[in-house]
């Protein structure tokens, strides 16, 4: 856990951002200020605790985090006082993947959307644990399944104006299932890659060959858009909400994502982070047993997986949340 970003997280107390600053007196900033030495408490137990319930903290902090963002955001109302998670789970199974995340009436999970200025999970969708997951950028490093082709991917663009008729951009952080599954077929990819909403006008004829650079835990790959009347492609476009700001990045760099159910946009990453890290807190809670024979190494295997992700989340929340509370306008 970095020390410096609960450094930084903690100087915001004094002086909040956005909503929450009240001048110095009102509820909204006392609620900022006591969610996030919540948020900061539930993650430093987390960092003592074994995965057996170390979900749990986890989730907490997430939400109490959330809190913090949602009292500070300019696009939450007089309504900032939100009840409830907005979602919920379906843990009855022995299968890891095969846990179910839905949305339900208008909780946290919907605040923080509004926040970022994405859509939410669709309202009482099952969606499968085994396909959110993925939705989470440092999961490329243990996925549940390694034929896991639809995931968070950097989109990196190039230099504008081009000097053609195309643009070029490069993708990264491309699974390696799906340089397996298509490797130069551009029939093949320019159908995989048409379900993330950003791609769209991504072209493959313009290129005579699929340019794959391979890396030790993903690809990347160079992509062109054939541009219609000069326009820049609607992912660069203003106000675009096709790729999501998320911690780590260079400038201008967005990860991207493909919509989770019947979605129509893209799943923000600090959305998917949510919807699993409350699935997983569900898990260790309700269905004690099973969890305790999902963490077995010896005999799950998704045992490693689960390690690796509550491991991340341990230093990804407080950066989540200090970039979303330093971009406190449009954090998204």
């Amino acid at each position: 856990m970095s020390t410096s970003t609960w450094r930084d997280l903690r100087s915001l107390r004094h002086d909040p951002p956005g909503h929450a600053n009240g001048n110095g007196r009102g509820t909204r900033r006392a609620t900022f200020q006591a969610a996030l030495e919540q948020c900061e408490q539930f993650v430093r137990a987390a960092g003592g605790a074994d995965p057996a319930t170390r979900p749990l903290q986890l989730f907490y902090a997430m939400s109490q985090g959330t809190r913090a963002v949602v009292t500070a955001s300019p696009r939450i109302g007089a309504n900032w006082r939100i009840h409830g998670h907005g979602l919920s789970t379906v843990t009855d199974t022995t299968v890891l993947p095969d846990v179910t995340v839905s949305a339900n009436g208008d909780g946290l999970f919907q605040a923080l959307a509004r926040v970022l200025d994405f859509p939410a999970l669709v309202p009482q969708e099952h969606v499968r644990l085994g396909d959110l997951w993925p939705m989470i950028p440092e999961s490329i490093n243990a996925p549940l399944d390694k034929t896991e082709t639809l995931s968070a991917i950097m989109f990196w663009p190039g230099p504008w104006p081009p000097h053609h008729r195309v643009y070029t951009a490069k993708l990264a952080w491309v699974r390696h299932a799906v340089r397996h599954r298509y490797d130069r077929d551009q029939q093949g990819l320019a159908q995989h890659f048409a379900r993330y909403p950003a791609l769209r006008g991504l072209s493959w004829t313009a290129g005579r060959d699929v340019p794959w650079q391979v890396h030790d835990f993903a690809a990347n790959l160079d992509v062109q858009f054939e541009l219609v009347d000069g326009k820049q492609p609607a992912i660069l476009q203003p106000g675009s909400r096709l790729g999501a700001r998320y911690v780590g990045q260079v400038e201008n760099e967005v990860f991207i994502t493909p919509p989770a159910g019947s979605m129509t946009g893209p799943l923000h990453p600090i959305l998917a982070w949510w919807a699993v890290l409350l699935a997983l807190s569900s898990l260790a809670r309700y269905e004690p047993a099973s969890w305790v024979k999902m963490i077995d190494v010896n005999a799950s295997p998704h045992a490693t997986a689960i390690e690796h992700l509550l491991d991340e989340a341990i230093g990804q929340i407080p950066r989540m949340l200090l970039s979303m509370l330093t971009h406190i306008d449009d954090p998204g």
